[in-house]
């Protein structure tokens, strides 16, 4: 992760997957260990967190896509044109 925050330089971190409770339960760690090896510039902005949605991200992602015609308009989904 240090190499990654090094090399992109992102705002922020997201662990999501099974990557999520590998995080919540080390944070102390992962932190302590970034600090350690990237680049004070790289490694003084990017906040690490945990995603939000947990194990259902790509469900709720895959449904989210299958009904983003009806939730764009709502009206005219489905109606062949």
């Amino acid at each position: 992760m240090a190499n990654l925050v090094n090399v992109v330089n992102p705002d922020a971190v997201v662990f999501g997957g099974s990557l999520r409770e590998v995080y919540a339960a080390g944070a102390d760690t992962v932190r302590r260990r970034l600090d350690e090896m990237a680049l004070p510039a790289s490694r003084e902005h990017v906040q690490l967190r945990a995603a939000a949605l947990g194990r259902n991200a790509a469900l709720i992602g895959a449904a989210e896509l299958a009904f983003d015609q009806l939730l764009a308009d709502p009206l005219n989904a489905g109606v062949a044109g």
